[in-house]
């Protein structure tokens, strides 16, 4: 009896250390899962150009002293420029399919071996070396066939991703430890990495399948109504009274009647418009509260068609411009007065952030003109996934969760060594840089709310940082998405119909059901422009219309005054006509915009 005690106390003296090097012990194998077992994995991301590879490989080592001794995981990192990572990860990810199908092909022939994801995932052994008395795990190598957390930017990609195959669902993760994420993400963040799903449009939510974890950033910007106090008291005006541009002109035309002296009106009020296009055009809507990412926008509305908001506004800052009432000037600050004197301002209006209105609610009343609104480019933004060949999701998402969720783990990803790249200043608390030997943009490496902000930030960033980023909480839940954020439209081109075309899909079974297809002689001649040289065209055309609208004056006829918004509802008529715009919304057309966007909504939101 005494020597099988004996042996069994020899065994747990062998086995402690093992588990104390590990970071184990009870509390981290249940947060982590009950993973123990060593595991190496790889994290592929965007850095700056001024990143050397010495200070990626400092990086990996900070990065591993967290990694593992709190989840038994050794991570090796793969940091490439903005201008090189996009192919990289086509390459790589094109490479690990090929190898993972050769291996799957392999495993069934007769004597075929297990993959070597699954070898390094269930093999028994565990080795070890002892450092300082401390017998410590030894992580296996990174495979070729191994590609485990990347960095995806934009919709495009993720989709892409999505089609080929190569991504990996997180919603086993995501209702295990990885739920943690929802007390740290918004709903509507996380919504961005849902795919192939349905819409309920009464309670905007997405169930689907999770394929993307997006990094938590501040999106947009505040439009802000400055209104002088001391004038509104003199002519009996409160904050509610001027808060659109109807009610501002009341106001401005008592100051313009009796204080000369004012400025009455600071810059020009603003639209909030999503387009369609990627540089201003007529083919968009006008953004408001009510605008979400689930919210169907046909792009046959143009802005034209829309008179209760695009023409009301283009006919309220005629009627301004004509009174003389507008100034032009900086939309980010007010201008500074003679003699160091307070500038001599009625009413203004001004971009910034949630930190804005403490700068200037002492003189005016700032009022909330338009709240922020995330474009269809800045949301998803960038993202991290999983590849579908990923040694282990559950635990590649304990990687993910950490930097949404970690403040130390994010810093590290972010700033580099402590000591060597940066340092914490005592006083302020803020991130002081000390090289630019290691370099990366906050939007893509995690949460930025679990970021220590940095003494290099500009000073409007600093501010909503203020209070563990109190002001920028309140700003993200103040954005407005895009309602084309999580759609990508399939851009047509002369080099890709053949693979991307419907109307060639479709030109093809066409043929094989007469039994004419032959794939070595079939021709298809593309009967429509290519989508890139539509949305150019519209592009252009609009830009014709806009100086027509902002060279309208107003005239007497026969028929009475004609109006800036007579004039527009003309131009919309004439609009409709515009080659560009028939062809954008061609629902005949399976590869037009209109066409892509349409099936993509109702296949997400069935109509009744």
């Amino acid at each position: 009896m005494k020597k099988k005690i004996l042996c069994l106390l020899i065994s747990l003296l062998c086995v402690l250390p093992l588990l104390a090097g590990c970071g184990g012990g009870d509390d981290d194998d249940a947060e982590s899962g009950g993973t123990t077992k060593p595991l190496t994995l790889n994290l592929y991301g965007i850095t700056g150009d001024s990143t050397t590879e010495e200070a990626i490989l400092a990086v990996q080592d900070a990065m591993n002293a967290f990694t593992e001794g709190k989840y038994n995981t050794h991570i090796v990192l793969h940091l490439y420029p903005e201008a090189e990572y996009d192919k990289v990860m086509d390459e790589k990810l094109a490479e690990v399919k090929k190898r993972s199908e050769e291996e799957a092909a392999n495993k069934k022939k007769p004597g075929g071996g297990a993959s070597a994801t699954t070898e390094a995932q269930t093999g028994e052994a565990v080795e070890t070396y002892v450092e300082n008395g401390v017998s410590k795990a030894i992580y296996p190598d990174e495979k070729d066939s191994q590609l485990d957390i990347f960095m995806v930017r934009g919709a495009a990609n993720l989709n892409r991703y999505y089609q080929a195959e190569y991504l990996s669902s997180l919603d086993d993760a995501l209702k295990d430890r990885a739920q943690i994420l929802k007390k740290y993400l918004a709903p509507q963040t996380l919504m961005m990495g849902i795919l192939g799903g349905k819409w309920n449009l009464e309670t905007t939510t997405v169930t689907g399948t999770t394929y993307a974890i997006p990094n938590n950033i501040v999106c947009g910007e505040y439009t802000y109504l400055l209104v002088n106090k001391e004038l509104a008291a003199k002519y009996y005006y409160s904050a509610d009274d001027v808060k659109t541009l109807k009610t501002l002109a009341n106001f401005l035309d008592d100051v313009a009647k009796n204080d000369t002296d004012y400025i009455p009106l600071y810059n020009m009020p603003v639209l909030n418009v999503e387009y369609v296009t990627d540089e201003p055009s007529l083919c968009g809507i006008v953004v408001n509260q009510a605008t979400n990412m689930l919210a169907r926008a046909s792009l046959r509305t143009h802005l034209l068609a829309d008179t209760s908001n695009f023409v009301d506004y283009y006919q309220q800052v005629y009627n301004y411009r004509k009174a003389n009432y507008i100034t032009e000037g900086d939309y980010y600050s007010l201008p500074e007065g003679e003699n160091g004197e307070e500038p001599k301002i009625a009413a203004a209006f001004l971009k910034g952030n949630a930190a804005l209105p403490a700068e200037y609610e002492d003189d005016y009343y700032v009022i909330t003109y338009a709240k922020p609104h995330a474009t269809a480019s800045d949301r998803p933004g960038t993202m991290f996934c999983v590849s579908a060949y990923t040694m282990d999701m559950k635990r590649s998402m304990e990687i993910i969760t950490a930097l949404q969720t970690d403040t130390e783990f994010h810093n590290i990803f972010q700033y580099g060594v402590e000591g060597v790249n940066f340092e914490i200043d005592p006083y302020t608390g803020l991130v002081n840089i000390l090289n630019d030997s290691y370099s990366m943009d906050y939007r893509d490496t995690g949460n930025l709310f679990r970021l220590t902000p940095s003494s290099s930030m500009d000073p409007a960033m600093l501010k909503l940082a203020e209070n563990d980023w109190e002001l920028g909480k309140k700003q993200n839940a103040d954005t407005t998405y895009s309602p084309y954020a999580l759609f990508d439209f399939r851009y047509i081109t002369e080099e890709n119909y053949k693979t991307d075309s419907l109307l060639y899909k479709a030109a093809v079974e066409a043929a094989k059901e007469e039994g004419t297809y032959d794939e070595e002689t079939f021709t298809f001649e593309y009967p429509y422009k290519y989508t890139e040289e539509i949305m150019q065209d519209v592009i252009e055309t609009s830009k014709k219309y806009f100086d027509l609208l902002n060279e309208f004056e107003e005239y007497e006829d026969e028929q009475g005054l004609m109006t800036l918004a007579d004039y527009a509802r003309q131009l919309r008529r004439q609009f409709e006509e515009e080659e560009c715009y028939k062809q954008l919304t061609d629902g005949k057309n399976l590869d037009s915009p209109y066409a892509q966007y349409m099936a993509w909504y109702e296949a997400c939101a069935p109509t009744a």
